[in-house]
């Protein structure tokens, strides 16, 4: 088995981050990973195989003895809803919330280090996972009833909802999107790093045109799959540039901007593509709608066979070469962003030259474009009676819950603050060279001595 220098574990909240998680286990172990799996979900009926993985139990009738396994000890119920969260992130929330203690013992269940790494999934348009999974990291990370003391890292991906889709499921993506982001009573950071996919995109990627709503979520699901092990893959032992989870976090979180979306181009003939060419069709291919020119960070992950590392067809100084020209060509400013790690890995499983670049700090307009219109649209749908809306699930009626307007007023002034910081690190990016003979001279240097 490959040594790992940090463990990953990856906690789904939801129906479907329930499908990726289940997927992963049973058809794409991580030695990072191994079993190192957790389904949390509000409502027995959200992870029955009839109606979640029946479309994964019948691709492979092996799944059901897989399912049969993990249902003991790897599926969390939480919560006394008996209906569920619904489509209502404050149900999820506060559901979360008030059995923190069984999510908690099952958490403990998966045996994490004090180094080790959670890897948290939600979908955002939806109420369970958009609901728990901010309040679940942050209590992990700053509660009282902490889980782990040690140095652990928590990365959330968030999974936005279909273009088509309803205006309450974009008010739920921008609370989910601000609350992993910033969350608690000083609104201090969230997840370390946050990561966005959009169903839409990654479907139009695909090329699905004609299919039906269990194969799209499975080939989507296989590619946020692919994507997370990608990432994994610089701190394995085949990486001849290590990209830990510190160096994923550090330096964004300092900078204030620490979201992203993967842009992958995998399966390439190596003996035809190079990797400047690999890195211009991923670079097409972001999983989240971006304008890859306000891009101010990148992590270049490149797996290729063994033996053409080892005979120099490709190598890490290469790599560093050519992602250096990369930015500048493709990155906001001149210099090409402000941050670039790049990492060349040797894999004896593949045969294939496959790229991802974790695109990070860019604008976030095309994003919010897409769901401000049906954000307002619910939003204004609201009742408000004194300082409170009720919150209630479109197809579920029975669902609902009370929130005050100040609480979604709080939201809303963390994610325009994280906008405006993300918009100035851009504008910064974007500036002219410093005159550095003007600079010289302040420090001291160039001038007569008295």
């Amino acid at each position: 088995m490959e040594d790992y220098s940090t463990r990953w574990s990856i906690i789904a909240s939801g129906e479907g981050a329930n499908r990726i998680s289940f997927l992963y286990y049973a058809k794409y172990r991580n030695p990072a990973i191994e079993d190192r799996v957790l389904l949390l979900n509000t409502t027995t009926a959200d992870v029955k195989p009839e109606k979640t993985f029946e479309y994964m139990l019948t691709k492979n009738p092996r799944f059901q003895e897989i399912y049969e396994k993990i249902k003991r000890e790897k599926i969390c119920i939480f919560g006394k809803s008996p209906s569920g969260a619904g489509n209502n992130w404050k149900v999820g929330e506060n559901e979360a919330r008030d059995d923190f203690d069984t999510i908690r013992r099952y958490i403990e269940n998966l045996k994490l280090g004090g180094r080790d790494v959670i890897f948290g999934i939600s979908t955002l348009g939806g109420g369970t996972g958009n609901g728990s999974l901010p309040f679940i990291i942050y209590q992990l990370k700053y509660g009282s009833e902490a889980l782990i003391l040690g140095q652990n890292s928590f990365i959330a991906l968030g999974i936005m909802p279909y273009d088509f889709e309803a205006p309450q499921r974009f008010f739920n993506t921008i609370c989910g999107i601000a609350r992993l982001l910033k969350y608690g009573p000083r609104g201090v950071q969230n997840a370390d790093m946050l990561l966005l996919a959009d169903n839409t995109q990654i479907e139009r990627l695909l090329g699905i045109t004609e299919s039906f709503k269990e194969e799209r979520y499975y080939r989507i699901n296989e590619e946020i799959i692919k994507a997370i092990n990608m990432m994994i893959a610089p701190g394995g032992p085949g990486a001849r540039s290590t990209i830990d989870v510190a160096d994923y976090y550090q330096l964004p979180s300092n900078i204030g901007t620490y979201h992203f979306t993967p842009c992958m181009s995998l399966g390439n003939d190596p003996e035809v593509f190079g990797i400047e060419t690999a890195l211009e069709t991923a670079m097409d291919r972001p999983m989240a709608p971006v304008d890859p020119k306000t891009a101010t960070m990148a992590y270049v992950i490149v797996v290729a066979p063994k033996k053409y590392v080892e005979n120099g067809t490709f190598t890490q100084e290469g790599l560093e070469d050519i992602t250096r020209d990369w930015a500048v060509k493709n990155l906001a400013g001149r210099r090409g962003g402000i941050l670039r790690y790049s990492s060349l890995v040797a894999s004896r499983e593949i045969e294939t030259l496959d790229v991802m670049i974790l695109l990070g700090g860019f604008s976030l307009k095309d994003i919010f474009s897409k769901a401000l219109q049906k954000y307002y649209d619910f939003k204004d749908s609201l009742e408000i009676e004194g300082k409170e809306v009720e919150l209630a699930d479109e197809n579920n009626p029975r669902i609902k819950v009370r929130i005050n307007i100040d609480d979604i007023e709080t939201i809303e002034s963390r994610i325009k603050e994280y906008i405006r910081l993300t918009e100035d690190r851009i504008k910064r990016a974007r500036e002219e060279e410093i005159d550095l003979k003007e600079k010289l001279l302040e420090w001291g240097f160039g001038k007569s001595t008295p």
